[in-house]
């Protein structure tokens, strides 16, 4: 065995991975199946972490009255949900839901939400594997203004939540809504649904949390730019792609690894001043 040295040696840690595996072949279809999973070990475990998440979206004003949702894809046909009328801050494992992908519930002492129906659509469009809704004030200042971030700013927006989708105005909860959110969501992983708020989507329920509070971030640093009555400042077009790569490199999709140089970003200014090209 050789000698280690002490200076230079180092470790590997693998990263944690939250995702919900789950395998296809394995269906629950009775009740009382449907209910047996509905109350296993394994589901118990994601309970608690989709609770945990929405007392965070509470914390950080995301939420208010019952407002927002949380979904994670569970099976071929099921998804766990939190249920309608009901603050995100103080769910209880107890109070979740599970329904199949029609949105038909199969579990569940409360009733799910009437917008489970915009979730299902966005997991049937993408690969999403969770889905969280809400209302975070700086980014909703956006979209009740019909517009959604530029690009190119900073490099956490464009890597970890990308492009900014809009979605056109629906009542939420309808199967409207459902169709504009769950297109939109084909080309992004964040959308804003104009007047209404924001439904971002990841392979895990963290995943997507944090989804949520970088764009609201991103958004309420770009609010404040606005005040100080100067050009902002945006990448080229080569450091842009670079950021692109990154984002694929992670798994994450991104429409704009297509695009030319001069689409490639979804604004020329920013509070009616062009920007400033590093």
């Amino acid at each position: 065995m050789s000698p280690v040295d002490n200076a230079t040696w180092s470790i590997t840690p693998a990263l944690p991975d939250p995702e919900f595996v789950w395998n296809d072949d394995e269906r629950y279809v009775s009740p009382d199946e449907v209910q047996r999973f509905f109350l296993s070990d394994r589901l118990a475990v994601l309970k608690e972490r989709i609770c945990d998440i929405g007392r965070r979206l509470w914390a950080r004003e995301y939420t208010d009255g019952n407002g927002g949702n949380i979904s994670v894809r569970v099976g071929h046909d099921l998804v766990l949900c939190s249920p309608t009328l009901i603050s995100k801050g103080f769910m209880k494992p107890e109070d979740l839901c599970l329904v199949d992908l029609e949105g038909r519930q199969k579990a569940g002492i409360r009733p799910a939400s009437s917008e489970i129906k915009t979730h299902l659509a966005i997991m049937k469009a993408t690969e999403a594997r969770a889905c969280v809704h809400a209302h975070p004030p700086h980014a909703n200042a956006f979209l009740i203004c019909g517009m959604v971030p530029p690009t190119g700013i900073m490099p956490e927006p464009d890597i970890f939540f990308g492009e900014v989708g809009l979605a056109h105005y629906a009542t939420p909860g309808s199967p409207q809504n459902a169709i504009n959110v769950a297109t939109a969501a084909k080309d992004h992983q964040c959308v804003f649904m104009q007047n209404h708020g924001v439904i971002v989507w990841g392979r895990h329920v963290e995943d997507a949390c944090w989804k949520m509070e970088n764009v609201d971030a991103y958004c309420r640093i770009l609010l404040l730019a606005a005040r100080l009555d100067a050009p902002v400042t945006r990448v080229g077009a080569d450091s842009m792609r670079e950021l692109v790569n990154i984002r694929l490199k992670l798994g994450m999709p991104d429409a704009r690894a297509h695009r030319s140089d001069e689409a490639l970003f979804n604004a020329d200014a920013f509070a009616g001043k062009p920007f400033k090209t590093l």
